[in-house]
Formats: structure tokens, sequence, C-alpha cells
């Protein structure tokens, strides 16, 4: 297949999370979705990180997740539970932001959005 160029690429991809389980102490349970990513040019990444890494560590903070809010564009198979009933919810910067409190959430984003940008490590499963 050819390269094609294009301004704006986006894609999907899988996620991962591994949550503690709520019924079994000491236990891992393991969740996924898909995240639909957009990619961002390396400069762009670079001088972000930059920025933040100027920043007094308080505000730091309240940036940590800013790539992520960035490039994360849409996901499938994120549900939650209704009446007793599982409903897919939407996606929205609200959202995700929202999930992105928990660690366990944002550390597997991070590992699926790294594997996306380094398909050869993450075709060896490493």
């Amino acid at each position: 297949m050819k390269f094609k160029q294009i301004d704006e690429y986006t894609y999907w991809w899988p996620v991962t999370i591994e949550l503690p389980d709520p019924e079994k102490a000491g236990k891992i349970v393991t969740q996924s979705f898909t995240m639909k990513f957009q990619a961002m040019p390396a400069d762009e990444g670079e001088a972000m990180v930059k920025e933040i890494a100027a920043l007094p560590l308080e505000e730091q903070s309240k940036r940590q997740h800013e790539e992520l809010m960035r490039v994360c564009k849409d996901w499938r198979d994120v549900t939650d539970e209704v009446d007793g009933k599982e409903v897919d919810v939407p996606f929205s910067a609200e959202a995700l932001r929202a999930n992105l409190r928990f660690s366990w959430f944002s550390r597997g984003l991070y590992k699926a959005y790294a594997r996306s940008l380094a398909p050869d490590e993450a075709r060896k499963g490493n």
C-alpha cells in the first residue's frame, strides 16, 4: 500500500484497563474499549511537554492529562448502568476528564496511546 499524506490522521485503537476487582480482595479485573485517537505532530507534543514542565507544580498537576484531552476524539464500548440496564456512554470531553481522575483509566489510556505510536512494539507484545 502506498503512503497517503494527510493533514490530520485519526484512528481507532484498543484500550485495556486493569482495575481492582470490587468483589475479590487483591484481584484485578480487565475491561476494554476502543479509543479514536488523533495523531499529534511530534513538534506540537514536544512543545506541550516543555510548556507544562515550565509551570509551577500546582499548575502542572492541573494540566497533567492535557495530551490525552487533545488526542482522544471518540470511544466505543464504554457503558454505564442506568436503572439496571447497560447503556452506552457518549464520548465527551467531560466524560473523558471524569474517567481520567482514576489512575487505572489514565494509565491504560496512556499505554494504549504510546503503543499506537510505536506499532512494531505493540505487535511484538511489549
